[in-house]
């Protein structure tokens, strides 16, 4: 084997770009040893040549130039290979070039070790290969052009001349090879890690810090993993396993796709969650040629969600199962035309299955039979399985892989799946084994998936699953720029509580229409006074999957929802001032709410909605398996916490939407403060017993909300003024604030509803507007407010 090294002269490296690399990889070094090895090697002889670029982007650039080269020489046939590549395309480099041509595979890394091809004689050695690597801080995959490791480069070199005398070309210098790392980074210290420590605690391997690895991952990636489940509650303070952790860690999911599933079933959304869950768990179905195609585009348009990708995946399934149902021949044409590739759908398929068997075993979905009930039907099934093992035992005995030979077009641009897909007919006239389709009919109850597939959800339905949703993936949010609606489509922002200036995907469904996360401000109603710039009841932030840095840090698989509602719901840290108007989600994320009665109103709410679905979550969870009914979740109690979720997103209120800033941040809170007793709010904050916090100051009502902590500019006295308000319900007219407001009509009552007065407990249910008070007439004293005296004087 001989190995020729050829270094890229520095006057030929292309000058860098914005970021500081080259703009675009200059293809001429690798044209040269194409126009080498026509030189130096007849024709006649076999070998083909497999190049080893970094990325897509790098294979586009030299695929290009290549191809120009091809169609002068007639003596090559450029072929990518690359994972976002169609199977059929893939497929294409294990075909035979016909006599005096042949193949130059354009390959990432992924023909190093997982794919063999065989007639290499030639390898290209960029030298170079994109990695994944992991920030625990911000949870941002980024993936990075790094030089490859010696290891690497022999395993390169390997490919070539595997049945004959091969030559490896480097584009590298000998002492650049001798300064690679000895073996590329461990995968352990490049990941994150949530899944594998959540593993290490359900199998009771004790603290993962002190885990024996045989290559230790970095503390910072193990520590933030162990927070990271601790804010998802799979691990308590203790950082024992929760009854949902223990649950997830039997999930082969990531944390947040396993939560969409257990929320899922409490809401009887078992089946759309089944769907999204593993379409978001295998790689996007949607194909990116170099050259883009509109009529793809076009053709995919009535399938995309307005209200984000996950749902946009979740009618693309449906609508492939449908096609499948009535055509199941047509159903590789249909993906081609929408630009899809089909063999991601099998594969979201077979995931749906094992998720909806794994929550069966957990007692979280009903058995299902899934036989036929009639005779009849039954009979039908056995012989039209029968007639399916005979296909398949057909195509395995005659048929398998044939290996075809390729024409000079095949590495053209237009080269073709319609070809292919309409060209099947082999042999004798039979139209050719669709094993894929084959593999499914056998594996998956086709009509059971029809019917779950054609019922479309309604609009409640929806907004559930959205929640669902929101939840899982809490607290991956994204707010958008406050300037986006004057810029053009391609250069939305949107900013992450680690990462600024983050933008969409180029599949996201946000993308094409940005005009949906745009809001339309200044048209509310203010006070007397107020300011109505940035007011608006329609704020949205964008919940999504993952973040990944390439040449831009972007958003993948986003979904729109409310701000408010969002925040209040399922805020890990809920900060508020004295009335509630100012709110601080997170410690990054501030809500204005100009009506002070509506924000009380809408905290309050959102802490009784909070309690139920956690105790809900909890029984759902405790009671799988068991016996007793009692334990399991009643449908009387889910169906009031599905209405009161819904009438809670109706909601509308005026209110303001920003991020903080950094020096905002560092001056967010008031500080522990001398305070004599916590205040008594039992109205508004269920009873709970309020402590002073010894961090932000105010008081800790419960794990996530802390009252009156934020430190204000306002006039020192604005929380105390007063204004003249009648109750609706005891007809007492005094003065309060808007607190004192909210506080009397939580425990006021109408006066045909108010139960009899107990003495006895009056002295327990004390808030600050109870005071001492003594009755001439029956000389007793007590502790009242303001409506309990006037109610125990017309006793009188």
């Amino acid at each position: 084997l001989q190995v020729i090294y050829q270094p890229i002269p520095k006057e030929e490296t292309p000058a860098g770009g914005k970021w500081g690399k080259p703009e675009r990889l200059d293809p001429l070094p690798y044209l040269r040893v194409l126009q080498a090895i026509d030189h130096k090697y007849p024709p006649e002889e076999r070998g083909d040549l497999l190049v080893f670029l970094s990325g897509v982007a790098e294979i586009g650039a030299v695929q290009e130039a290549a191809q120009a080269y091809a169609a002068r020489t007639q003596r090559w046939i450029v072929l990518p290979l690359h994972s976002t590549l169609s199977v059929a395309e893939q497929d294409k480099v294990f075909d035979v070039p016909p006599p005096g041509v042949r193949k130059c595979i354009l390959s990432t890394n992924i023909a190093e070790t997982s794919v063999t091809i065989d007639g290499i004689r030639f390898v290209l050695d960029s030298g170079k290969v994109k990695e994944m690597s992991y920030d625990p801080q911000g949870k941002l995959q980024r993936l990075q052009e790094f030089w490859i490791s010696r290891a690497s480069a022999e395993q390169r070199k390997g490919r070539a001349g595997r049945t004959g005398p091969g030559v490896c070309y480097r584009l590298y210098a000998e002492s650049d090879y001798d300064a690679f790392s000895p073996y590329p980074v461990p995968e352990i210290q490049r990941v994150a890690l949530d899944s594998l420590v959540l593993q290490l605690k359900s199998m009771g391997l004790g603290d993962p810090r002190t885990f024996p690895f045989l290559e230790p991952p970095p503390s910072s990636s193990l520590e933030m993993a162990l927070r990271y489940l601790q804010d998802q509650g799979a691990l308590d303070e203790a950082e024992d396993l929760t009854p949902i952790g223990n649950l997830l860690a039997q999930l082969p999911v990531d944390v947040v796709v396993g939560k969409m599933l257990v929320l899922g079933t409490l809401f009887g959304l078992a089946e759309p969650t089944l769907t999204v869950a593993a379409a978001l768990s295998v790689p996007s179905p949607f194909l990116r040629p170099s050259h883009p195609k509109p009529e793809c585009a076009a053709a995919r348009r009535p399938l995309e969600s307005p209200h984000g990708d996950p749902l946009t995946l979740l009618n693309l399934f449906n609508e492939w199962v449908q096609v499948k149902s009535e055509r199941s021949g047509g159903s590789r044409r249909w993906c081609r035309r929408r630009g899809l590739e089909e063999h991601r759908l099998y594969e979201a398929t077979n995931l749906r299955r094992q998720f909806q068997e794994l929550l069966r075993d957990h007692q979280l979905l009903e058995e299902d039979s899934g036989r036929p009930s009639d005779s009849y039907s039954r009979q039908s099934r056995h012989r039209e399985r029968r007639e399916l093992h005979r296909l398949w035992r057909s195509h395995t005995e005659t048929e398998g892989r044939k290996r075809k030979v390729l024409r000079l077009q095949d590495g053209a641009e237009a080269s073709s799946g319609e070809e292919e897909e309409d060209g099947g007919s082999r042999g004798k006239g039979e139209r050719s084994i669709d094993i894929q389709d084959v593999k499914f009919k056998l594996r998956h109850n086709v009509e059971e998936l029809q019917a779950v597939s054609s019922s479309a959800l309604s609009s409640s339905q929806l907004a559930l699953l959205k929640l669902v949703l929101c939840r899982g993936l809490y607290p991956q949010l994204a707010i958008p720029d406050q300037l986006n609606s004057g810029r053009k489509d391609s250069d939305q922002i949107f900013h992450t509580k680690t990462k600024q200036g983050v933008v969409l995907h180029p599949t996201c469904v946000f993308t094409t229409s940005p005009e949906l996360l745009h809001v339309k401000e200044g048209r509310q109603r203010g006070g007397a006074g107020e300011p109505t710039e940035g007011l608006s009841c329609h704020h949205q932030l964008l919940a999504f999957v993952s973040l990944l840095e390439t040449n831009k840090p972007y958003l993948v698989n986003c979904v729109r929802v409310p701000a408010l509602q969002a925040l209040l719901l399922f805020s890990r840290s809920l900060d508020t001032t004295g009335d509630c108007a100012r709110l601080v989600a997170d410690g990054w994320l501030e809500v204005t709410i100009p009506d002070a009665d509506s924000a009380l109103r809408l905290l309050s709410t959102a802490l009784q909605l909070r309690s139920s679905w956690e105790k809900l979550l909890h029984q759902l969870l405790e009671g799988r398996g068991g016996d007793e009914l009692g334990h399991q979740p009643s449908p009387r109690d889910v169906s009031q916490l599905t209405r009161g979720l819904l009438d809670f997103l109706q909601v509308e209120v005026p209110y303001r939407l920003r991020q903080l800033t950094g020096l905002e941040k560092q001056n967010l809170y008031v500080g522990p403060q001398t305070v004599a007793a916590a205040p008594q709010l039992p109205g508004l904050f269920q009873g709970t017993e309020m402590k002073p916090d010894e961090v932000k100051g105010g008081h800790r009502v419960t794990d996530f909300l802390t009252y009156n902590c934020l430190a204000t500019d306002t006039d020192l006295y604005s929380d105390c003024l007063r204004s003249f308000w009648t109750c609706p319900h005891c007809d007492l007219h005094m003065p309060f604030t808007p607190l004192e407001r909210m506080c009397h009509q939580n425990t006021c009552r109408p006066p045909e509803a108010a139960p009899p007065e107990d003495p006895s407990e009056n002295t327990s249910k004390t808030s600050a507007l109870h005071r001492s008070y003594h009755c001439d007439i029956c000389q007793q004293d007590f502790t009242f407010t303001p409506t309990q005296i006037l109610r125990h004087r017309k006793q009188h």
